[in-house]
């Protein structure tokens, strides 16, 4: 998902509440809990360069990224 694509889904979260509800409800179901605000609110700059770089251990993936695509 390129950084367009990635702001266009957080604004369409913000307006389609059948949306954001069921993406709430995967967080809940994977033992977290959010709400849209806060996912609005997250540092996706960060994120992504966190991403692309890599961990410490030597893994490019995010927390629980395998169960994005």
């Amino acid at each position: 998902m390129s950084e367009e694509q990635a702001r266009g889904f957080i604004e369409k979260l913000k307006t389609d509440a059948k949306m954001s509800a069921r993406l709430i409800a995967f967080i809940k179901k994977e033992g977290f809990s959010c709400t849209v605000e806060e996912l609005g609110k997250v540092n996706w700059d960060e994120l992504i360069a966190l991403q692309n770089s890599g961990s410490a251990s030597g893994s490019s993936s995010l927390p629980a990224s395998e169960h994005w695509g």
